[in-house]
């Protein structure tokens, strides 16, 4: 679904005012109606039961009614009331038909209301939220990339303009089947995930609840513009930033050995000074596993020691230093907080937490010890495998210098503006519309970055443009804007020898005819 690529938004729906009861006048009417017919009938099963008077013959020995006592008022008090009781009935039919498509409107409204309620809860129980962000307006996951198995952040398309682009049909697919190679999954029970019919449907209501207008949509393709032009601007800086941090990392590796070595007894040293004679208090030997047999000075009543806390303090400076180190200064140091820790013999609460609570001393002491278990185990086993470790970031980094070199992030305007005949401004619009609304379809790692992206037109989940391909497969170039302006449909033919398969989403309702006459510029010039 131009979903990433995914399974893969949160507004409050409002309640509205209260709705009036479903129950109409028609339909109370038919209940009076129904009851008094009721009444009349029992009346009339009692009024049979009585019991028949012992100087009265039997009914079957009784003579029969005359044709003058039937046919007289008898009969006409009968038809009277059959007359009265189809007239009260068509009247109360007349009006349950006027009411009752207002109420079955109501039902489905309220139905519909409830779907969203639930969508929207499914939205975020399914995660949809962690990458499409609250309300659809797009965000990003956490990816390995596989070319180069670097974690990167994989762009997740916005949902709350998908209903411009994709039919409900095609939505439904990729929220079921996901988008393979992508951090999409999955979602539903046909394509292995986890979502039932009902709550796919329930999540598109809620997609379809926060669509913006079309005035907002085309609104937003001038900033989609710039935001792909900004991308590819800020392509250098991107893949140095990302350099910097590897290379960060592998000086981390490097000196793992040296900063284990400093910090490797520092657990046993810590845990005999919170339980060793004269330097425990009953507190702080339960911390750690043991009972405080000869208690030291305590003055601030922290459950720490004097003499503890004054060890501590050298302790988590000396922590603090080696374990937040960055030998060739490639990035800023940042300030690791688990061994940012503080300890005062004078005051109880020496340290506050990120809201700038205090901290009691004997808790924090806690923290320390249990950040520094993690470290010395993180630091022992890439000390122990330290080429493993070291080989895979310079991999790492020859990838991004590699990526870095080609620069295959730019493309050449002046060259654009030549082949198209389009003068440099439209064609450096063309670019960008394919960027913005193309390239993650039909430029290979687009969405993982531009460390990561081939050359533009090269082709992913959509077919590669490159060497005239869209030409050949679109003859007349006024075949190809029609096909990007209605898209894919399943099974049915498009251009030369085309089959559609639906993933191909429609730009009609998004861009206007001179963007995409622009676009087919573009493409047929790859």
């Amino acid at each position: 679904m131009d979903l990433i690529n995914h399974s893969s938004m949160v507004l409050a729906v409002d309640a509205g005012p209260v709705e009036p009861s479903n129950v109409g006048f028609g339909s109370i009417v038919l209940l009076v109606a129904v009851a008094v017919l009721m009444a009349w009938m029992a009346y009339l099963w009692l009024n049979a039961r009585r019991s028949v008077r012992k100087d009265e013959p039997a009914p079957n020995v009784s003579p029969p009614i005359s044709d003058d006592e039937l046919e007289g008022p008898k009969l006409t008090r009968i038809l009277m009331a059959a007359v009265v009781s189809s007239a009260v009935l068509a009247g109360v039919m007349s009006v349950y038909y006027a009411t009752e498509s207002r109420r079955q409107a109501n039902a489905a409204e309220k139905i519909h209301e409830k779907d969203i309620e639930e969508g929207e809860k499914w939205f975020e129980f399914f995660s949809c939220i962690t990458c499409h962000g609250p309300a659809g307006v797009g965000g990003g996951r956490e990816f390995t990339e596989p070319r180069s198995g670097l974690s990167t952040s994989w762009a997740a398309p916005s949902l709350n303009d998908v209903f411009y682009r994709f039919s409900e049909d095609e939505i439904t697919e990729l929220i079921v089947y996901g988008r393979d190679g992508t951090p999409m999954p999955a979602n539903g029970l046909d394509g292995g995930g986890a979502m039932t019919k009902q709550e796919v449907e329930q999540v598109i209501s809620y997609i379809r609840s926060v669509q913006i207008t079309q005035g907002e949509v085309l609104d937003e393709v001038g900033g989609a513009i710039e935001a792909a032009r900004s991308r590819t601007a800020n392509g250098e800086d991107t893949i140095n930033k990302q350099l910097d941090a590897k290379r960060a990392e592998l000086e981390d590796i490097n000196s793992a050995e040296a900063r284990y070595n400093v910090i490797k007894d520092f657990s046993a040293e810590i845990e005999a000074l919170l339980r060793s004679d004269g330097t425990c208090t009953e507190a702080s030997a339960n911390m750690v596993g043991y009972s405080c047999t000869e208690a030291g000075a305590d003055i601030d009543r922290d459950g720490l020691t004097d003499q503890a806390e004054v060890g501590l303090q050298d302790y988590a400076a000396t922590m603090y230093e080696t374990l937040t180190q960055r030998q060739a200064g490639t990035l800023d140091i940042v300030p690791d907080p688990a061994f940012l820790a503080e300890f005062d013999w004078r005051d109880a609460f020496t340290n506050l937490d990120a809201e700038g609570n205090p901290i009691p001393d004997l808790e924090r002491a806690d923290t320390l010890m249990t950040s520094l278990d993690a470290a010395d185990l993180t630091l022992s086993v890439t000390a122990e495998r330290i080429d493993l470790f070291r080989d895979g970031v310079a991999a790492d980094i020859a990838y991004l210098e590699t990526a870095l070199a080609a620069r295959v992030w730019e493309t050449d305007i002046a060259a654009v503006a030549a082949d198209t005949g389009l003068s440099p401004a439209e064609a450096d619009r063309a670019v960008a519309l394919f960027n913005a609304y193309c390239a993650r379809c039909h430029t290979s790692g687009y969405s993982a970055g531009v460390a990561f992206q081939s050359e533009p037109g090269s082709g992913a989940w959509g077919p590669s443009l490159l060497d005239g391909r869209a030409v050949t497969q679109f003859p007349d170039p006024g075949d190809q804007a029609d096909f990007i302006i209605n898209g894919s449909e399943f099974g049915k033919n498009y251009g030369l020898n085309g089959l559609g398969s639906g993933r191909m989403p429609g730009f009609g309702q998004i861009l206007s005819t001179e963007d995409i006459e622009l676009l087919v510029e573009f493409e047929r010039s790859l």
